[in-house]
């Protein structure tokens, strides 16, 4: 990096420092050639004392996976039913990508931790409807 640059970003480091910064990242992202890259990045961005919080999709690898299984899905993004088969085929697919995003994470020292904390409301039953296993997130 030249000096030009570096003092570029300066402004930027005392403006975000202490702040939190939410990342969402596509699935087809974290099997691409440049993922560490953007993991290196988020070491650079805790190097300058901005906490990260990373969320991934994973739609891709539950299609992928769903096809290797020969299972078919009910709902691929959210918004329709969603049955148990497709349910449990995307937590499959949720933990591992999560447990690949964490060795990551460590691989260019960074400790990391993650929780399953998200709160949702089951959906029901609209108009005649039976959403089975779908909701809305608080």
């Amino acid at each position: 990096m030249k000096l030009p640059e570096l003092r570029g970003i300066l402004q930027y480091v005392t403006r975000f420092r202490d702040k939190v910064f939410v990342i969402a990242i596509n699935g087809e992202i974290l099997e691409s050639e440049n993922f560490p890259n953007i993991l290196l990045d988020i070491a650079v961005l805790r190097s300058l004392n901005i906490k990260v919080v990373l969320v991934h999709g994973a739609a891709s690898q539950i299609q992928q996976a769903a096809a290797q299984r020969g299972t078919p899905v009910s709902n691929i993004d959210g918004t329709g039913v969603i049955d148990a088969t497709t349910l449990q085929l995307s937590i499959d697919v949720g933990i591992r990508l999560t447990n690949g995003i964490m060795e990551g994470l460590t691989q260019v020292d960074l400790r990391a931790a993650y929780a399953n904390c998200i709160i949702a409301h089951p959906a029901g039953i609209i108009h005649g409807v039976d959403y089975q296993f779908s909701g809305k997130v608080e």
